[in-house]
């Protein structure tokens, strides 16, 4: 009888364990797809990386390519964006590429605030430049940056 028990508590025990991790699972498939980062697809599409690298070179930081800026970024929208933020609002760019990878940057940052955790765009930039309007600027960058992105591509 007491082996009976503990059999069936042991039994319990793994049921309700294999509950919680089917319950921390999301059952949207459109997040069961895994999107390349920035990296990933400027690797995969040399030719879209070289007409980027053109179209945004007076933007990018001195002696920095645009796979480089690009690391840590979950998405190329938000690099190239963040690069046109960066270059209207006289942003430094590793500033505002900290704020929203929450991952600090190698090169010139001495003059940049850790942040708690990533931040969108419009939150990077009220953070740093608080006295502009955050929420049309990375708008506007965002959509210079889809614009960007569609040349690239055609």
């Amino acid at each position: 009888m007491k082996y009976k028990s503990l059999v069936l508590g042991a039994a319990g025990a793994a049921i309700l364990l294999g509950a919680v991790n089917v319950a921390a699972r999301s059952y949207n498939p459109m997040k069961w797809i895994k999107k390349p980062t920035a990296s990933q697809e400027l690797t995969a599409n040399s030719a879209e990386e070289k007409t980027l690298a053109l179209q945004l070179q007076a933007l990018l930081p001195a002696r920095t390519t645009l796979k480089d800026a690009c690391t840590l970024f979950k998405t190329l929208d938000d690099c190239v964006a963040s690069l046109h933020a960066s270059g209207t609002l006289q942003i430094k760019f590793n500033c505002l590429k900290w704020n929203m990878t929450a991952v600090r940057p190698s090169g010139d940052i001495k003059s940049c605030q850790a942040p708690p955790k990533a931040l969108s765009l419009e939150k990077a930039i009220l953070a740093l430049k608080p006295d502009v309007n955050a929420r049309g600027e990375a708008r506007n960058a965002e959509k210079s940056a889809r614009e960007d992105i569609k040349n690239a591509r055609s």
